[in-house]
């Protein structure tokens, strides 16, 4: 899970998104970011673009976290794959963030959204070795291919000053 890795197609939208789940908000009434425990979980009403992207990007997800990558390695558009170079690459991306943050232990959420002609998967969990973060893989499909890829550092869970500022600035 190096966010250092460049994700060439995902634009300023979904930092929004990871950051602010409220700035893709599709009605005008604002929604808690997080719902009390007692409310019930609704169920996303989806595009057909969005629920296909769930479905595929949930699968792809399933064996990438088995580390099983050589499926979604072939679903990666060219540029997308040259991010990191070969399958080789791709497959020590995964495993070094399996030594460095252990296994998914909680899944945090999952989500659709159209961002242009690209329908993007968002899972967000929770890992291991830091309890306290909480992840997002980011997953765009234009048609067949996935066309944007990527880690990114969601959120913190502590309350240490950084984390609690970050969360307080929401």
């Amino acid at each position: 899970m190096n966010a250092n890795v460049p994700m060439k197609g995902l634009t300023v939208a979904l930092a929004l998104l990871v950051l602010n789940p409220l700035a893709l908000a599709q009605s005008g009434t604002p929604v808690p970011a997080r719902p009390p425990a007692t409310a019930p979980a609704a169920t996303p009403t989806r595009t057909p673009a969005e629920q296909a992207a769930f479905t595929r990007g949930k699968a792809l997800m399933s064996e990438f976290l088995a580390l099983k990558v050589g499926r979604l390695w072939n679903t990666f558009s060219p540029d997308v794959q040259a991010q990191y170079g070969s399958l080789d690459g791709f497959t020590a991306f995964r495993k070094t963030g399996v030594e460095q943050y252990g296994k998914e232990t909680k899944l945090v959420r999952e989500r659709t959204f159209m961002q242009g002609g690209e329908a993007v998967y968002v899972r967000s969990s929770i890992y291991e070795k830091y309890p306290d973060q909480v992840w997002a893989f980011v997953m765009g499909f234009t048609g067949e291919k996935v066309t944007s890829f990527g880690v990114l550092l969601e959120d913190e869970r502590t309350n240490d000053p950084v984390a609690l500022g970050r969360s307080l600035a929401r």
